[in-house]
């Protein structure tokens, strides 16, 4: 009688849900060491809690049938499918094959080496003029000293 109101308690349902105690899971594995008549009942509880899952599951959209495998199409290098008479998409694949990197033009890395390599010129001619700006300053300074009592005048 013991074992029928264990059973008829709910704590096999919450074990295998996962939301039994951990006094109550020490409990049960100690039940199921005495009576092993409770690995039967806690299968079958996992089996109608599954089938229960599987019955009450929502079916998918029908598009999503026509999504997946368009994408699979495209994983195995066959992108193009018959377009879809009503569909107002267009699909473009623009995933490489060895899915790295995507391919450009020729003409746009020339480009952009040449633009980098002009960006590092420019900055070379900024700080060279800079730093020749500031030489001739200093040496119109000392060569002229009325400029420098103009200069800390005007401070």
């Amino acid at each position: 009688m013991e074992l029928k109101f264990y059973i008829e308690s709910g704590i096999i349902e919450s074990y295998v849900l996962g939301l039994a105690t951990e006094e109550e899971v020490y409990e049960l594995q100690h039940m199921r060491r005495l009576y092993p008549e409770l690995d039967t009942e806690i299968d079958i509880v996992e089996r109608r809690l599954e089938r229960a899952a599987f019955d009450e599951s929502p079916l998918p959209p029908m598009e999503l049938k026509d999504r997946v495998l368009q994408r699979v199409r495209w994983e195995n290098g066959n992108a193009y499918t018959e377009p879809d008479p009503g569909s107002n998409y267009t699909f473009i694949n623009i995933h490489p094959q060895d899915k790295n990197h995507i391919l450009v033009h020729k003409w746009w890395k020339i480009f952009f080496i040449i633009f980098f390599i002009m960006s590092k010129v420019f900055l070379f001619l900024a700080i060279f003029y800079y730093l020749k700006y500031r030489q001739t300053q200093e040496n119109h300074s000392s060569l002229h000293p009325v400029f420098q009592q103009e200069q800390v005048t005007a401070s």
